[in-house]
């Protein structure tokens, strides 16, 4: 098992680097209070995890001020649970110690965010994740929450992490992003690899024109020829019933034969 997840991780990393070259080392993992408080809870190593699945490849931690603000906020009202209190306290200190801080007062929402049901942590992880398209900001996102992991499997080149209990794991590319890919492999194919300019691009598509339009006459041409040689071998043509036979006389197997009076 451990194998394959490897294996998978080194796929997913590759189909990154090949179609969305900003997503590269070193990485940037931007954490939401979900993950940290599950990773506390199964106590699991991040660093030494992201460390593996990440081919030992350079990172660095990320976490917004309201992730943090949301975590102190759940340590209150967890109180007089010492052990609930614990792990989130301990949660929001990861992210104070070990990661960097984006603060929020910058974010501006958009149309797109104010429909979704975000809390403020996740509406400025959507945001960083997703504005300016594609993720241009280039961030791995490590989230437990499904209803953000839902938003962002939308939106193409959001690499996502995730904890199946104490496991660590990088999701394979979402339909939007390999989407995403063939529609740019597509405008490459008929721009010959973003090398034609406009002018060239429009004579390509004259010239194809003229082909296909010589090709429709080519075909009303071979058709007309075989009509023609059908009404001179047969008799008949497209559109034309062909001449049937008429029968000459009773088909003598079908008759019954006469009886012989004795």
């Amino acid at each position: 098992m451990r194998h394959g997840r490897a294996k998978a991780s080194r796929r997913t990393l590759q189909f990154y680097r090949l179609n969305a070259p900003h997503l590269k080392s070193p990485y940037k993992i931007l954490l939401d209070g979900t993950f940290l408080v599950a990773s506390i809870r199964n106590k699991v190593p991040l660093i030494e995890r992201f460390a593996k699945t990440l081919q030992n490849e350079q990172f660095s931690f990320f976490v917004t001020r309201s992730t943090l603000m949301e975590l102190e906020l759940l340590s209150k009202r967890n109180c007089n649970d010492s052990e609930e209190n614990n792990i989130f306290v301990t949660a929001r200190q990861f992210g104070l110690d070990e990661c960097e801080i984006i603060e929020s007062d910058k974010f501006v929402p958009t149309t797109e965010i104010s429909k979704r049901k975000f809390s403020d942590a996740s509406r400025d992880i959507f945001h960083l994740s997703t504005n300016s398209g594609n993720n241009k900001h280039a961030y791995f996102v490590a989230t437990q929450d499904d209803t953000l992991a839902d938003a962002l499997r939308e939106m193409p080149y959001v690499p996502l992490f995730r904890l199946g209990r104490a496991v660590l794991l990088l999701e394979s590319p979402s339909s939007a992003s390999r989407k995403y890919t063939n529609q740019t492999e597509q405008k490459k194919l008929a721009s010959a690899g973003g090398l034609m300019t406009v002018e060239e691009r429009d004579i390509v598509n004259v010239v194809r024109k003229k082909e296909r339009e010589k090709l429709k006459d080519l075909k009303a041409e071979e058709q007309k020829k075989l009509e023609k040689r059908s009404r001179e071998e047969y008799g008949i043509g497209v559109g034309i019933n062909p001449r049937k036979k008429k029968a000459k006389g009773p088909n003598p197997l079908s008759c019954k034969k006469k009886k012989v009076s004795k």
